[in-house]
């Protein structure tokens, strides 16, 4: 497998091709291209390509991973009731929005795993969507398909997967200086620097102390400048792959990210592009399934005209049928004379308006209930009591503390998604003090509407 990984910097564009998975993947190429503006300008991407293309003669190149470099990022530490990723994912924007110099829509984040030492701690990792969206655009319209987008916190975690110990503290200048602490596959904490600060270094060896607290060998990846190299001590140099220089380690880590997903916890920037064309493809799947219906439809129709055309007796006898029974159903009301076709419609009309009445339409009890159970939190919450009446549930609980109860009821939300409802109905303490008990309404839209 042939991967790409490309890196931006304020002054110039590098690009890797690996052949093979890690441990030895073969380094292809390796190149660069001065920026002609900071970050890049729009022909920046084509003479990469070309550079790419002029290394490895190929008709197509492979599919790349961006990453964005710190200065285009910013960093949050959020603490969540929750301790799973992929439910913190869920609901962490909301720490975000109004607390970064860029607009709440504008906000393209993504979490790095918590380490195990605080599992509810987790780093926000956050950029300008539109930022992101005009790169992915620009090096897309230069004949790169980019199948990721990552940052350079992440692409240093998996260039360094493996060369680290369980907990230890990682530097690296790429060019911006980059303070990580990992453990356990995880991340505890996060800073990063301007370069220049690396020329007075007293605020970076700051936040060196702090970080490792004296507690964790520190390992560099990278050329640190000789001011930070000389002042940490214990500080052991990691090797950088045969054929990679220093300047290319952010693009060599973005090359590894599709075969190393669990480095940095499948971390990713996902743009609303992406987003869109997984909407265009639903709103694809949605036409191709109507479309199928319609033509079910009309062959039903079609069916249904030829039967008659060739069965006028039998179609006589469905009508004196329908008439019969309406009449034994309400002697006192004439039936209006009308076609068997009508009627019929007439019916499953009928019967459909009935189902919705009685909520006969509404997900089965099991996939209720089995929705609900996946959306509970970890941590000790329970659910004393769930009764379903239609598409309305109704969910009882105690909770060890009102945040479980709260992160319950975003994971509900999230869950069943925009077509329900879900109101926190109650959430009082008990006579003991020791739990919190609460009563969740998760019904449908349309039904709260017309009650």
């Amino acid at each position: 497998m042939t991967t790409i990984g490309i890196a931006v910097s304020s002054d110039k564009l590098h690009a890797v091709l690996l052949d093979g998975a890690p441990p030895s993947p073969q380094v292809v190429a390796a190149v660069s291209v001065a920026c002609r503006e900071p970050f890049g300008g729009p022909g920046d991407p084509v003479s990469l390509a070309a550079e790419l293309r002029g290394a490895v003669p190929v008709s197509a190149l492979p599919g790349a991973v961006i990453t964005m470099p710190p200065p285009l990022t910013y960093l949050r530490q959020a603490k969540l009731p929750v301790s799973d990723l992929a439910r913190a994912r869920a609901i962490h924007l909301a720490e975000l929005e109004g607390n970064l110099p860029i607009e709440d829509a504008e906000i393209l984040s993504d979490l790095l795993p918590a380490s195990p030492e605080s599992p509810e701690t987790f780093v926000a990792v956050a950029s300008s969507r539109s930022l992101v969206e005009r790169t992915v655009e620009a090096f897309q319209a230069a004949g790169i398909r980019v199948d990721q987008v990552v940052t350079d916190h992440a692409a240093l975690l998996y260039a360094a997967s493996g060369k680290v110990p369980g907990g230890a503290l990682l530097l690296a200048a790429v060019p911006d200086i980059l303070l990580m602490k990992v453990s356990g596959g995880g991340v505890g904490a996060v800073r990063q620097f301007p370069a220049v600060l690396a020329d007075t270094p007293a605020e970076i060896l700051s936040a060196v102390s702090e970080m490792s607290g004296g507690e964790v060998p520190a390992f560099s990846i990278g050329d640190l400048p000789a001011t930070l190299a000389g002042a940490v001590p214990g500080l052991s140099p990691i090797p950088l792959p045969e054929g990679i220089s220093a300047s290319h380690l952010s693009a060599y880590g973005a090359a590894l990210a599709p075969f190393l997903p669990k480095a940095a916890g499948g971390f990713s920037l996902r743009t609303s592009a992406e987003a869109a064309a997984d909407r265009v493809r639903s709103s694809r799947r949605v036409r191709v399934a109507a479309a199928a219906a319609a033509v079910a439809a009309a062959l039903a129709v079609g069916a249904l005209q030829f039967s008659v055309w060739t069965s006028a007796g039998k179609v006589a006898k469905a009508r004196a049928q329908v008439r019969r029974e309406f009449s034994e159903a309400a002697p006192d009301v004439r039936l209006r004379e009308a076609t068997a076709g009508v009627q019929i419609r007439e019916k499953l009309a009928s019967v459909k308006r009935l189902q919705k009445e009685l909520g006969t339409d509404a997900p089965p009890v099991v996939e209720l209930l089995s929705t609900a159970s996946a959306a509970l939190p970890q941590g000790q919450i329970s659910v004393r009591e769930a009764s379903v009446e239609g598409g309305r549930m109704r969910i009882v609980g105690e909770a060890k503390e009102a945040g479980l109860v709260e992160s319950y009821r975003a994971g509900l939300s999230s869950a069943f998604g925009r077509d329900y409802a879900v109101t926190l109905q109650g959430s009082e303490g008990s006579a003991s003090g020791a739990a919190v008990k609460f009563t969740i309404l998760v019904e449908k839209r349309e039904a709260q509407r017309a009650s």
